[in-house]
C-alpha cells in the first residue's frame, strides 16, 4: 500500500515538473506549439486559442417555423410556436434567452419566455442553448391562451392558415472565444407566415 502512494506522489510530482517546464519555457507565449514535443499531437494555434471565432461576431438570426393554435374550449386555447435559430458565425453561441410576444390582427394573443438570462456566475445554467458554429437549434413554446373581449380565439383557431402573425421581442446571446466574451441584446421582429 505504501508503495502505491509513493508511486503517484512520484507521478503527480513527474507530471508537475513537465508542466512547469512547458509552461515557463515560453513556447506558449510564442504561439508555436510545435516545440513542446508531444508525440502524436497535432495542435495548432487556432484549435487552442480560436480568435478567429470571434472576429466579427454576428448576432444568431431568429426564424419561425410554425406557429399552432388548438381548439378553444371554455374559453380558453392551445398555442404552440417554434423557433429555428442560426448561427452564422464560426464559434458556438449561447442563446439565453427569447421573450416574445405574438400578434394577430393587432390584437396581442401570446407572450412568453424561453429560456433565463443567468444572474450571476453561480445561476443555473440549465436554460441556456448553445448554438454550434454554422448550425440550427429548434426551440419550442407552448401556452394556454384566454378569449378576452380584444381576442375571439375561435376565428384564429378554425381559420389557421388564414391567420397572419406578427412575432416581436428581444434575445439575448453571448460568444465566447478562449477568455474573451461578446454578445447582448437583439431585438426581432418577424411576421408569419412570410408574406
Amino acid at each position: 500500500m505504501g508503495k502505491k502512494i509513493i508511486a503517484s506522489i512520484v507521478i503527480i510530482a513527474v507530471i508537475a515538473i513537465v508542466i512547469y517546464l512547458i509552461a515557463f519555457s515560453g513556447n506558449f507565449q510564442s504561439g508555436d506549439f510545435s516545440k513542446i514535443g508531444l508525440a502524436n499531437m497535432n495542435i495548432t494555434k487556432s484549435s487552442i486559442f480560436n480568435q478567429e471565432a470571434i472576429k466579427e461576431a454576428k448576432p444568431p438570426e431568429l426564424s419561425i417555423k410554425d406557429i399552432r393554435t388548438g381548439n378553444a374550449h371554455d374559453g380558453k386555447g392551445n398555442f404552440s410556436i417554434i423557433f429555428n435559430v442560426f448561427n452564422p458565425n464560426k464559434g458556438t453561441v449561447i442563446l439565453e434567452s427569447i421573450s416574445y410576444n405574438v400578434y394577430s390582427n393587432s390584437t396581442r394573443i401570446a407572450s412568453g419566455d424561453i429560456g433565463n438570462r443567468p444572474e450571476g456566475f453561480v445561476d443555473s445554467q440549465d436554460s441556456i442553448f448553445p448554438v454550434i458554429g454554422n448550425g440550427t437549434l429548434i426551440l419550442k413554446d407552448k401556452k394556454i391562451i384566454q378569449s378576452s373581449k380584444d381576442l375571439n380565439l375561435s376565428q384564429i383557431t378554425n381559420d389557421i392558415n388564414a391567420s397572419k402573425y406578427l412575432v416581436n421581442g428581444t434575445y439575448f446571446f453571448k460568444q465566447t472565444g478562449s477568455f474573451q466574451s461578446t454578445g447582448g441584446e437583439q431585438q426581432f421582429s418577424i411576421n408569419y407566415p412570410h408574406p
